[in-house]
């Protein structure tokens, strides 16, 4: 028994000792990997001090989106050419660029592709784009177009001599039409993605200004537009997608509603001096205005607002301003040279002057910029950090 048990102890030991003993291939092996996993190590030290100002998932996501788009020596986009009608209206939508104008709807890839190119007419046409979606259509016309990304999916046009008043589809593809209608001063359908109609209100009451669907599509807001007295009064107004009940309603006096939007946190209401914030309630949660200078442009984000007013109505010299969510101002920055756009996309801000490009973000920390735009008119802010450069017949995508 006592030889039996020592026997087992010798093999146990022998095999602990193959088990510690390590062939030298396998050494060799674990060296080289080390060495690998080190200089890994080392390189993605070097691109995090690089590019420790722009690092974050869009510069991922640039990475995936545009590892195929043909680019200059100076790594941007390759200029593609565009229609160089005066008349142009230019609207950014993910990765395409939209050209309309009185005659014609273009939808371009950021390499210069015509995926959509037709015939429309657009005596006054309106562009207005949410996420995947975009609405071109005909304001006091009758003809509405939707695209989802580079197709065309819904054609609309009002009945008789009835016009289009506005319409706005949100990042659902959820959609408010606003239209002329026998015995009423409006009346206002809310479409789902499908394009299938859910509810629509009939106004008699006031003009109707605007109207657009909530981000979990319960609701409708509309802005009308009335007589108290002699006084103007715009009124804000909320009703549910399902039955049509009127849910909420905030009057705003003494001041003329240029634009609505509708995020997850609340309402904008962009008036001819500055910008007013609502709750999904009509509550007002601030507000904020300038009247002694110019508004020139202005962008309401999910989250935040950015206006831009200039000292002279020339456009030249101003400031810009960013709210946070609760109409407070969270920023602000002067301009000194000639402003030729401003435009905000997602977390965003591109300013371009006659001095250059500079994308800010939405805190209005300087992101990425470019000195040489020569022939640059306009620039489209996109979310990912990009933006297309509009020139005089051209276009091309501008990469940080």
């Amino acid at each position: 028994m006592e030889e039996k048990q020592e026997n087992q102890t010798v093999a146990r030991k022998d095999g602990e000792r193959q088990k510690k003993e390590t062939p030298g291939w396998m050494k060799v092996l674990l060296r080289i990997l080390a060495s690998l996993f080190t200089a890994l190590l080392v390189a993605i030290a070097v691109v995090l001090v690089l590019n420790r100002d722009q690092l974050n998932l869009d510069l991922v996501k640039r990475y995936l989106t545009y590892q195929d788009l043909e680019r200059t020596e100076e790594g941007q986009g390759v200029e593609f050419d565009l229609s160089s009608e005066t008349d142009n209206t230019y609207a950014a939508l993910s990765d395409s660029l939209i050209v309309c104008n009185a005659n014609h709807i273009w939808v371009y890839s950021d390499g210069g592709t015509a995926y959509v190119d037709m015939e429309a007419s657009l005596a006054q046409p309106v562009v207005q784009t949410a996420g995947s979606y975009a609405l071109v259509y005909d304001a006091g016309g009758g003809e509405l177009y939707l695209f989802s990304g580079r197709m065309l999916v819904w054609e609309y046009e009002t009945s008789g001599d009835y016009g289009l008043i506005s319409a706005r589809v949100n990042d659902q593809g959820w959609i408010a039409v606003a239209e002329q209608a026998t015995g009423y001063k409006a009346a206002v359908t809310v479409y789902d993605a499908s394009q299938n109609k859910i509810v629509t209100e009939n106004i008699s009451s006031s003009f109707v200004m605007d109207a657009v669907v909530s981000p979990d599509n319960s609701q409708v807001a509309l802005l009308t537009i009335g007589q108290d007295g002699l006084d103007f009064v715009s009124t804000l107004t909320l009703y549910s997608c399902s039955d049509g009940s009127e849910t909420a309603s905030a009057q705003v006096s003494n001041a003329v509603v240029l634009d609505l939007s509708w995020d997850d946190d609340g309402i904008w209401l962009q008036e001819e001096n500055g910008v007013r914030r609502l709750d999904g309630n009509c509550q007002e949660l601030g507000s904020w205005s300038e009247s002694s200078y110019s508004l020139q442009s202005y962008s309401l984000q999910d989250g935040y607002a950015v206006e831009y007013f200039s000292y002279y109505r020339s456009g030249a010299l101003g400031e810009i301003v960013v709210l946070d969510d609760q109409g407070a101002v969270s920023g602000t920055l002067e301009i000194e040279d000639e402003v030729l756009s401003v435009t905000a996309a997602g977390r965003y801000i591109a300013v371009l002057t006659g001095s250059g490009l500079t994308i800010y973000t939405s805190d209005l920390e300087e992101y990425a910029s470019e000195t040489d735009m020569t022939g640059m008119l306009q620039a489209l802010a996109r979310s990912d950090g990009t933006a297309i450069l509009i020139g005089s017949g051209s276009a091309h995508v501008f990469l940080p």
